[in-house]
C-alpha cells in the first residue's frame, strides 16, 4: 500500500512538472501577444522550363495579403512578388531565370503590411540546362527516296522518345526557295498516347538537293520550354 502510494506521488509529481515546463512553453510563445498568421497559398505549382522555372498559386482569401516571398536554394535565394487583392480568388504566377540545372524546393509564403506571415508551402521542381539536351537526339531516320512521279521526296522513319513533340525539317522546293515542315505527334484514338507518323512526303521537292531535319522535345508535358537536337543533313537517294 505505501509502495502504490508512493508511485502515485512520483507520477503526480512528474505530472504537474510537465505542466510547468509546458505553461513555461506557452508563455514563452504568448509574451508578445496571440500570433497572427496571414492565409497560406493554394494549389502551388511548378512547371519546369530551361536553367528557369514559372510558378503560380492561388489567393483564396485574406484581403490584407499585399506581397508573397519565394524561397529556394535552402532560404539562401529569395524573390519578393507585389500582390494586389481583388475581391475573388487571385491566381499569381512568377518565372524564376538563370537557374542551375537541378531539383528545388520552392517555399512561398504570404505577408500583409503589418508584417504578418503564413505558414509555409512547399513545391518541387526541376530546372533542365544543358545536361539534360545532352540525352537527346534526333529522330532516327530510315530512308528518304524522291518518288519521280509526283515529284516529291518520302521520309521513313524509326521510332522516337515519347518526349519528343515535334520534328522540324528544311528541304528545298523546285523553284529553288526553302520550305519548313513540322511534324507533330498526333493523338487519333483519345484512348492512345500521341504517335507520330511512320512516314513524311514533301512535295515539290527539288530533286538532287539535301534535307535537313530538328526533333524538338518536351520533358513533361508542363514543361515552359522546347528542347532541341542540333539539325541533320541527310541526302535523298
Amino acid at each position: 500500500m505505501r509502495l502504490r502510494t508512493y508511485i502515485l506521488g512520483i507520477l503526480a509529481c512528474g505530472l504537474f512538472a510537465s505542466c510547468e515546463k509546458m505553461n513555461d512553453r506557452h508563455e514563452a510563445y504568448l509574451k508578445d501577444g496571440v500570433i497572427i498568421y496571414t492565409a497560406k497559398v493554394d494549389s502551388l505549382k511548378a512547371f519546369p522550363g530551361r536553367n528557369r522555372v514559372a510558378l503560380s498559386w492561388l489567393l483564396v482569401s485574406d484581403p490584407k495579403i499585399d506581397k508573397c516571398r519565394v524561397y529556394w536554394n535552402s532560404g539562401r535565394d529569395s524573390l519578393n512578388v507585389p500582390v494586389q487583392r481583388t475581391g475573388g480568388v487571385d491566381t499569381i504566377r512568377v518565372t524564376l531565370d538563370n537557374l542551375l540545372e537541378n531539383i528545388y524546393t520552392f517555399e512561398v509564403y504570404t505577408y500583409d503590411n503589418a508584417g504578418h506571415s503564413s505558414v509555409r508551402e512547399n513545391v518541387i521542381g526541376t530546372v533542365y540546362g544543358a545536361n539534360y539536351v545532352a540525352t537527346l537526339y534526333n529522330r532516327p531516320l530510315r530512308t528518304a527516296k524522291y518518288i519521280t512521279a509526283s515529284k516529291s521526296a518520302q521520309i521513313a522513319w524509326f521510332g522516337i522518345s515519347p518526349q519528343a513533340v515535334a520534328v522540324d525539317i528544311e528541304y528545298t522546293h523546285i523553284n529553288g526557295s526553302t520550305v519548313s515542315k513540322r511534324e507533330i505527334a498526333v493523338r487519333p484514338d483519345p484512348f492512345k498516347p500521341a504517335a507520330f507518323a511512320d512516314t513524311t512526303l514533301l512535295p515539290n521537292y527539288k530533286q538532287g538537293t539535301n534535307i535537313r531535319y530538328r526533333t524538338a522535345f518536351k520533358p513533361v508535358p508542363t514543361a515552359i520550354d522546347t528542347f532541341f537536337t542540333v539539325y541533320d543533313t541527310q541526302p535523298v537517294q
